[in-house]
């Protein structure tokens, strides 16, 4: 999936981002901790075994669950990094100044989109 389509997707899938209301956890600078981090983020968050990440609108990509902290890690600080499972019902966002977020869209919010399956 080229970073263009991924762009579409989010923009069109990914919720707004409701700041304050979220609970945030700062990502350690330390990588191998980084890493440890970003994997139980995701893995609290994202039962998929892909994700969609977009770091900007130029840099975005889907990618198994397993090698995403790495990317994420390599791009923080770049852009405000959403992810999201490609039915866009799971999500986790690493804001671009470290501190990250995850939450489920409730299963009887109507205003969610039907799952992505396409590439």
């Amino acid at each position: 999936m080229n970073p263009r389509r991924v762009h579409e997707l989010v923009r069109k899938y990914f919720p707004p981002i409701e700041h304050a209301t979220r609970e945030w956890k700062l990502v350690p600078d330390e990588k191998d901790a980084q890493l440890t981090m970003l994997s139980d983020l995701l893995s609290t968050y994202i039962s998929a075994h892909e994700v969609v990440i977009e770091v900007h609108r130029k840099l975005g990509t889907l990618i198994s669950i397993a090698e995403a902290p790495s990317f994420i890690a390599s791009h923080i600080g770049q852009g405000e990094i959403r992810i999201a499972d490609r039915a866009f019902t799971s999500f986790v966002v690493v804001a671009i100044n470290g501190v990250a977020t995850g939450w489920r869209a409730l299963a009887n919010n109507s205003s969610q989109p039907t799952a992505y399956g396409g590439g």
